[in-house]
């Protein structure tokens, strides 16, 4: 198994390497990212498909009065993750948890905000994924998608070995808006940052 097909499930020695990888690269990104979300001191955050911690540990640092979670389906990366927060976890003001996007097992109402960074591509079922992470927000709560790849027709075909290499699945970003609407979030925003394939997407619950 080559680096290629550790992108999906990081999974041992060379998955950590992946993981440390990602936390580097995905730094300015998430930066990026983040910047279309108000994030205020007292929220609760769940970072699903956390991988290796570092959006955790800078979440945890803005809501000093609140609460980070994350998810991956990695145990893995859950371990990962949780060696690099393991300060923030023994102050109770983090913690990680092995589990797939459409089964949480996290409590209905309960998050201000969900962030999915880079992770989408990977999920099997998008539709069951939505419902999911909408019945966890809390009404008026919202969820951040935050992607470094898209499928627009030129940055999909440009790339298409390195995507299958990957076992990535790409979906337009008026698809996405589509499944969002449908399992009933509203006020759906997509930006674009010039001349660079990254987007990211922000739905609110009703």
């Amino acid at each position: 198994m080559g680096i290629l097909d550790q992108f999906q499930r990081p999974t041992g020695q060379l998955g950590r390497c992946v993981a440390a990888l990602m936390n580097k690269d995905h730094y300015k990104l998430t930066t990026w990212g983040l910047k279309h979300v108000i994030i205020k001191l007292s929220d609760v955050i769940l970072d699903v498909g956390c991988g290796g911690g570092k959006t955790i540990e800078r979440l945890a640092k803005q809501v000093p009065q609140g609460k980070v979670f994350g998810i991956d389906y990695s145990p893995d990366m859950v371990a990962y993750a949780k060696e690099v927060n393991k300060e923030f976890i023994a102050q109770n003001h983090i913690e990680i948890h092995e589990a797939s996007v459409d089964k949480t097992g996290l409590p209905s109402n309960f998050f201000d905000l969900v962030i999915a960074c880079e992770t989408y591509y990977f999920w099997s079922n998008l539709t069951d994924a939505f419902k999911e992470l909408s019945r966890v927000l809390k009404s008026e709560g919202q969820l951040l998608m935050i992607n470094e790849m898209i499928k627009d027709g030129v940055y999909d075909l440009k790339d298409a070995v390195m995507i299958e290499k990957t076992h990535l699945q790409l979906y337009y970003l008026d698809e996405i808006r589509d499944l969002l609407q449908s399992v009933g979030f509203i006020e759906v925003e997509i930006f674009r940052k010039k001349g660079s394939p990254w987007n990211a997407i922000v739905a609110k619950k009703t």
